[in-house]
């Protein structure tokens, strides 16, 4: 009777463990893969999710490890046909607030969004913050 108390025990213990180890994960995994197409409404942006970025239309990309890529603009100039690039990043995610600095062509830029609505199709974010800096 003792082994058996102490085997299930030890099997709570292990599978309470395994789940903390499970949850270590950054951010959200529904924030995590590739967001497109960003339409405006006031003061919201809402994204659709998709298998991979799109070539020269913007998009972000969130991924494990706390990185993502922006594809934006690869230039200052916003006249069509426009060029995109890619750029690197880091984010982190804490309640419903993402922030995230990345790359652009004139340096670096900090941005802050509050997340509305996120599911498997759907990101809408209500900007917060995005700051430019100049050759960083």
């Amino acid at each position: 009777m003792k082994t058996l108390a102490l085997v299930i025990l030890f099997s709570i213990a292990f599978v309470s463990c395994q789940k903390l180890a499970d949850q270590v994960e950054t951010g959200s995994p529904e924030l995590l893969g590739s967001w497109i197409d960003p339409q405006y409404t006031d003061t919201l942006v809402t994204y659709t999710r998709a298998e991979n970025l799109v070539e020269n239309q913007y998009g972000i990309t969130f991924e494990t490890n706390d990185k993502l890529i922006q594809r934006q603009n690869s230039g200052w100039c916003g006249t069509p046909p426009i060029s995109t690039a890619d750029y690197e990043g880091t984010w982190h995610w804490n309640d419903s607030i993402v922030n995230f600095t990345v790359g652009y062509w004139g340096g670096t830029a900090d941005f802050t969004w509050k997340i509305i609505t996120l599911n498997n199709r759907k990101l809408v974010v209500s900007v917060l913050k995005s700051e430019y800096h100049e050759g960083k």
